[in-house]
């Protein structure tokens, strides 16, 4: 292609040339034969002026040529990629709906492949439920006969078991008589006995009661005794803070364990003095363990319970 652009622009240096000769030749014939023949001085000769092309000027024109047969490519290929993949969007789109028409088909002839089988299974119950229907009827028929066989037996035994029935009675009468005797006996012994135990009831819970109370008194001397022996401890382990008035008194929680070691204490009702109650607790823990009695049932008490604290009395 560059060898071309060469050629194209070296014939039109030539023709520039000729062009150049012609208007020359054309100068040189056109003066006057009479002229008068002048002297002249030799003149140099004439400088052909012609139209040089630059090598560099034919390589920009090749080059844009090129270029421009390189974007007309470049826009033909792009055109052509277009093409091919809107052809490969169609093929897909068709592949689709073959797949989709395809699978249709499918779902179709299970669907019709399951309508088979479901009118071939109620064909198939029809023809047991047929099947069934006669056996019912035969059995009916049996039980039929069955029955009016029973019903004559039934009535011969209700006939034997009437006889039977009324010789039954008339010994169960009898047994009746001697029962309702042998019960009157019974009952007047059972009433006897009843009475006997009731009596010893009353003995026994009247004695029951009495060991509760004495129990419950001793309980009470022994939770008394406990309590005081408690304050005392506590009161011999409290001191006096100097700012605290005389007669004041705080209710303290409790708690201990069956060593008599003091778990927990809280103030549930305060003296309205801080000082007063800071002491009381502090008395409480110092006087730990604490006397508790040894007996379980009546350690219960103390295990958690309220103490009026008030050492000036």
């Amino acid at each position: 292609m560059k060898t071309s652009a060469m050629g194209k622009y070296f014939l039109s240096f030539l023709l520039a040339l000729s062009l150049h000769l012609s208007i020359i030749a054309l100068f040189a014939f056109s003066l006057p034969e009479d002229s008068p023949t002048l002297t002249r001085k030799k003149e140099a000769p004439a400088i052909i002026q012609a139209t040089i092309l630059d090598e560099s000027v034919v390589t920009a024109k090749a080059e844009e040529l090129k270029q421009r047969e390189k974007k007309q490519q470049q826009a033909y290929a792009s055109k052509l990629a277009q093409e091919k993949q809107q052809l490969q969007k169609l093929k897909t789109q068709r592949q689709q709906a073959e797949k989709a028409a395809k699978k249709q088909a499918e779902q179709l002839k299970k669907a019709a492949q399951q309508e088979q089988q479901k009118l071939q299974s109620i064909k198939q119950k029809l023809a047991l439920e047929k099947k069934k229907q006669q056996k019912i009827k035969k059995q009916r028929e049996a039980e039929e006969k069955q029955r009016a066989i029973d019903k004559k037996r039934k009535a011969e035994a209700e006939r034997v078991a009437e006889a039977k029935r009324k010789k039954a009675k008339a010994k169960q009468d009898a047994a009746k008589k001697e029962a309702a005797k042998q019960k009157k006996i019974a009952a007047e012994k059972q009433q006897k006995a009843q009475a006997e135990k009731l009596r010893l009831e009353a003995v026994r819970q009247t004695e029951l009661n009495k060991q509760r109370a004495e129990n419950a008194r001793i309980a009470e001397q022994a939770t008394a005794n406990a309590t005081a022996l408690i304050k005392r401890k506590i009161t011999q382990n409290w001191n006096r803070p100097g700012s605290v008035p005389v007669n004041l008194k705080c209710k303290i929680r409790i708690g201990l364990i069956a060593s008599g070691d003091v778990m927990s204490v809280v103030i549930v009702e305060s003296s309205g003095n801080p000082l007063f109650d800071n002491s009381a607790e502090r008395a409480v823990r110092k006087a730990s363990p604490l006397p508790v009695p040894k007996d379980a049932n009546i350690f219960k008490r103390f295990r958690s319970f309220n103490l009026e604290f008030s050492p000036d009395k």
